[in-house]
């Protein structure tokens, strides 16, 4: 079994400080990077080193300081959702990867606010998003939902640094939105005046979440995208959906089989 490093966490002078805090979250991603290339190299033991090293900084760290309470509980979760991954008696290798691609995301987003990995998914939400606009003119639905399935599956992917950056209310809106727009694609007859409705308020929501003006492609701050979002106007629209949403992402965590994550980071 190989050491575990502490880099020095069992020793805090200065741990309830902004700045032990910044250390700390950068020790994290380096460890979870490590993991992640472990993960990839199909390394079982240096794997479970790396998370035994994840669990120690976790638990011995004053986090909390740099996001939300949410923020916390979502990285909690990944962390977790990882250890069960690892303790699977059968290995599952996209189970893994995308356990371990949503923490490496996670801990990025801890420790790297100006330009963190997950940013880099706004190019593959958008494609998926404009594949669902072309399906559903060719009026084909069920390319329209394995469109959105892949969508889904992107967000999942970043959902936690998501947390980890913005605002509870930004993320319950495109929570919200995956809800609304799961429940008209898998519709028995899905309706292609709502389908591109839907897909319209999605691209509004994904540039905002993802700091952008309309189609705009230069990165900018969320307090810098000029005027409220437009989306605001139908977001009483996802009241409801907004209700259901944990049923809904408990009925897809059911689920047995993982799709395969893109790209491989």
């Amino acid at each position: 079994m190989l050491p575990v490093k502490t880099y020095g966490l069992g020793v805090k002078p200065d741990a309830g400080s902004t700045a032990e805090a910044h250390k700390q979250a950068e020790a994290l991603n380096q460890t979870v990077e490590q993991l992640y290339q472990h993960v990839l190299a199909g390394d079982i033991n240096r794997v479970q080193v790396d998370l035994q090293q994840v669990d120690m900084i976790f638990k011995n760290s004053q986090l909390q300081k740099l996001t939300t309470v949410e923020g916390i509980h979502a990285l909690s979760e990944s962390i977790i959702e990882m250890k069960e991954a690892v303790a699977r008696v059968q290995l599952d290798s996209d189970q893994w990867l995308t356990a371990s691609a949503k923490l490496r995301m996670a801990a990025d987003g801890l420790s790297n606010t100006k330009q963190p990995l997950w940013l880099q998914y706004y190019k593959l939400i958008r494609e998926e998003l404009s594949q669902m606009k072309t399906e559903s003119e060719k009026g084909d639905p069920l390319a329209v939902k394995q469109a959105y399935e892949r969508l889904q599956t992107h967000y999942e992917i970043i959902r936690p640094a998501v947390v980890i950056q913005r605002k509870p209310e930004d993320v319950t809106m495109a929570d919200s939105w995956l809800s609304y727009a799961g429940g008209l694609v898998n519709a028995v007859s899905p309706q292609p005046g709502q389908i591109q409705k839907m897909i319209e308020q999605g691209e509004e929501m994904f540039n905002g979440l993802f700091g952008k003006k309309k189609d705009y492609p230069a990165l900018a701050p969320l307090d810098q995208v000029n005027g409220t979002w437009p989306w605001l106007i139908w977001a009483g629209a996802f009241i409801i959906a907004a209700l259901v949403y944990t049923a809904y992402r408990k009925y897809r965590g059911e689920k047995t089989s993982i799709k395969k994550m893109t790209p491989k980071w």
